[in-house]
């Protein structure tokens, strides 16, 4: 449980985000709809981050968002 605790509060909502987005993705498009994930991912570190100069472009930050719809696809293929 401690690894849980050394997490980074950034990295965390990364991931709360990128799940919700994986959600909304699956609810609409169904597996395909986890590339909406991905671009929203992009997007945030690529323009926010990076182009419009509001953040800091991050490559760990952009993995925490898309491990959700990255464990979407796994659970999908361990069920079939």
């Amino acid at each position: 449980m401690n690894r849980l605790a050394n997490i980074q509060h950034d990295k965390l909502l990364h991931f709360f985000y990128g799940t919700l987005i994986s959600f909304i993705g699956i609810g609409l498009c169904g597996l395909s709809g986890l590339w909406l994930t991905v671009v929203a991912g992009a997007w945030k570190e690529l323009v926010y981050d990076w182009w419009l100069g509001r953040g800091k472009p991050d490559l760990m930050d952009f993995l925490w968002t898309i491990l959700p719809a990255l464990m979407f696809i796994l659970l999908e293929l361990w069920q079939s």
